[in-house]
């Protein structure tokens, strides 16, 4: 069993649009939320994209880790709900 580190990732369509989650990291590798998201560009402009820190999750792989992982984060930011993300620079 293998000790990942995940963060939720979350962007927004336009510069004033709320932020949606579009998928989480593992150890900094990106899981889109959805398969037909895997080929779009994540387009780390400042304000535009925010990382949200999730809990640890402890798997057999990556891609059940993946899994974990997303459902911490659906049950966070399930579209409505937007918690306050932590400033640039600052953790949670």
């Amino acid at each position: 069993m293998v000790r990942y580190q995940t963060q939720a990732v979350l962007r927004r369509a336009a510069p004033t649009g709320p932020l949606v989650l579009v998928g989480v990291t593992l150890d900094g590798t990106f899981f889109p939320r959805y398969k037909a998201w895997a080929t779009d560009r994540l387009d780390l402009i400042k304000g535009q994209v925010a990382l949200a820190p999730l809990s640890p999750v402890d798997a057999e792989s990556p891609l059940e880790a993946s899994a974990i992982a997303m459902r911490e984060a659906r049950a966070v930011w399930n579209g409505r709900r937007s918690p306050s993300l932590p400033q640039d620079g600052q953790s949670r």
